[in-house]
């Protein structure tokens, strides 16, 4: 048992991305144990990291839990605050001072420059701004090599609100200005915001094709969890949600010793018989050689029919001032409900089902010709990219994991047939739906009004389209270190950011 175990970490050890300094002779590279899920009770495989801490205790903290409703109710008097929004003192900044001076001390590899995206107009201001305001303390240092002769800065902040042309300049100015340190992007938002930069980080290729070098690849990006669903971040460790404040020390510790992992991004094309009434979600833009057909990006899911419905009915009562009062009480769960009700997702019968032309779809396999498979009459399809969805449901039964893997340039598609399944899904998750597919393109027609959702953004057509979904590119994520471990609950582990290529390869 040993030896497979040092063979393992041998293995892992030769293909993880060190983003840490060298370590010094007498500090060895180290494997995690196994770390028992106290809440599901699901041993997580044991895994090796790059991270490699400096002989001090400055290393990457547990994160406290975040405290129960009851918790909530008791601690605050019953008035509820998603997100304290106090700052850290400087006792709890101390672990990243440490690091950097022990970096001065020993020297090796920069440590990695951090731009982090923010929108201080979004959501809560006061919690948008605070977020902003302790990163820019946080960032803010300078620090010299161990010779006293290069001084490099920690990092810095990008207004998202200023628009896509600021953050394009943003991104351009700091891989100009440290052509010696390697950029980690820190996106404080959710899955919507990390596709949003992603974007910008493709279009500043396009427009400065010599920004960023073959062989140093994109930015990786690390995310801090402020939206809704927050399924990339859960998938990847960063957590379901950031809860305070303070906890922002925590999210720069692993963006420093983060490694890089692969991720796949697909394109999405929606063609119309005409000009669309309504206005696309902001991740469309307009294909400029055919003025009716659009296209987006997406890397979590993409889905049609119950769920996407009841996402936008919620969507739109959180603009109103009820939904507002809900969602601050943190009673968001019964506007889900509620919404539920009225799409007539409650309906077991007699409801209306997709309407997808010939009830079918063609689709193709890596090296393979086009397929035509029938899903007959279904309320819901969903194509799906790694292992959360819905807000942290793993959706795959225990045969169908081992074979998801999130740069393998395959999707997972599986359609809900009613209410009951699509119930007991998104509740104990009993009754999970089949793998259909595993297609690396597909397209079909819709022949009238549905609802559509994509990484969290929620829309309505009112007429028919033809939807085309294909393989774009890999884009790079930052996964935090696995030694101490990041935040995974249940079925999602670290292991599932590892080997995916092994696994495209058996399967």
């Amino acid at each position: 048992l040993k030896s497979v175990v040092v063979s393992v970490n041998t293995v892992a050890m030769a293909s993880s991305v060190n983003l840490l300094p060298e370590p010094v002779p007498d500090v060895q590279p180290f494997t995690s144990p196994a770390v028992m899920n106290q809440r599901e009770g699901v041993r997580t495989p044991m895994v090796t990291s790059s991270f490699c801490p400096p002989p001090t205790h400055s290393v990457i903290e547990d994160m406290p839990r975040a405290r129960s409703f009851a918790d909530d109710v008791v601690y605050r008097g019953a008035a509820v605050r998603p997100v304290r929004t106090r700052e850290a003192n400087s006792r709890e900044k101390q672990p990243i001072k440490d690091y950097y001076d022990w970096w001065q001390a020993h020297g090796g590899k920069p440590p990695p420059y951090i731009l982090a995206f923010v929108n201080s107009r979004a959501g809560k201001t006061t919690v948008s701004r605070a977020i902003k305001k302790q990163l820019e303390e946080l960032l803010k240092k300078t620090f010299t090599d161990c010779g006293g002769q290069e001084t490099y800065l920690a990092g810095t902040v990008c207004e998202l609100s200023d628009g896509s042309e600021a953050i394009r300049k943003k991104i351009k100015e700091t891989k100009n200005g440290i052509p010696k340190q390697s950029i980690h992007f820190l996106v404080c938002g959710g899955d919507g915001t990390v596709t949003w930069v992603l974007q910008e980080i493709e279009n500043c290729k396009m427009i400065w094709p010599d920004l960023f070098q073959e062989s140093e690849g994109d930015p990786p990006v690390g995310i801090v969890p402020v939206g809704t669903g927050n399924d990339l971040a859960r998938s990847l460790g960063w957590g379901p949600k950031l809860k305070r404040v303070v906890d922002l020390v925590h999210y720069v510790q692993w963006t420093l010793a983060a490694d890089a992992v692969p991720l796949d991004q697909w394109r999405v094309r929606l063609t119309l018989p005409e000009s669309p009434s309504q206005d696309l979600p902001p991740v469309f833009r307009r294909v400029p050689s055919s003025p009716n057909t659009f296209e987006g990006y997406f890397q979590n899911y993409f889905s049609i029919g119950m769920d996407a419905a009841v996402t936008y009915g919620v969507e739109r009562s959180r603009r109103s001032c009820f939904g507002k009062l809900v969602f601050g009480m943190g009673l968001g769960k019964m506007c889900y409900g509620i919404q539920a009700y009225r799409t007539k997702g409650f309906l077991c019968c007699c409801a209306p089902t997709l309407s997808i032309e010939d009830g079918s779809f063609r689709y193709q396999l890596p090296g393979s010709e086009l397929e035509q498979v029938d899903i007959g009459h279904t309320r819901q399809l969903t194509l799906l990219n790694i292992n959360s969805y819905g807000s942290g449901r793993v959706p795959f039964t225990a045969e169908e994991l081992p074979r998801v893997a999130p740069a393998d340039r395959q999707l997972e598609l599986f359609t809900v047939d009613n209410a009951v399944h699509f119930g007991c899904m998104m509740g104990p998750q009993r009754c999970l739906p089949a793998v259909k597919a595993r297609p690396q393109s597909l397209d079909f027609k819709i022949s009238s009004s549905e609802y559509f959702q994509m990484d969290g953004e929620s829309w309505k057509l009112d007429t028919g389209c033809h939807v085309e979904v294909q393989w774009h590119r890999q884009v790079r994520m930052l996964r935090p270190p696995t030694c101490p471990i990041g935040i995974w609950v249940g079925r999602q582990v670290p292991g599932f950011w590892q080997g995916s290529q092994t696994r495209r390869a058996s399967t």
